[in-house]
């Protein structure tokens, strides 16, 4: 398993790559909708992009876009990547109505 900073670098790096705003730097407390401009589908999108990574594709990753989805923080996306390398059941977040 890779160290977690490690992981945590290679998710701020698609962040940062992928945000519909040019963030100065992500921090793990911002909002990837209110401070990154992320949508829904962005979100979706970039589930895809991790899985398909080439840092993360070797490593087995294979987030379910729905779940990405639901993550409010940089911070949540991290801990639900971390979850995917320890096979641990992911957090469900509450969905909006």
């Amino acid at each position: 398993m890779p160290e977690e900073d490690e992981v945590s670098d290679n998710v701020l790096r698609m962040i940062e790559d992928l945000a519909p705003q040019s963030p100065d730097s992500v921090d793990l407390d911002d909002s990837l909708a209110g401070d990154l401009g992320f949508t829904r589908q962005a979100l979706l999108d970039l589930a895809f992009s991790i899985n398909k990574d080439e840092y993360f594709k070797p490593l087995g990753v294979g987030l379910i876009p729905d779940d990405v989805g639901d993550c409010e923080t940089v911070g949540e996306l991290v801990d639900l990547v971390l979850n995917e390398f320890n096979n641990d059941v992911p957090v469900r977040r509450r969905r909006k109505k």
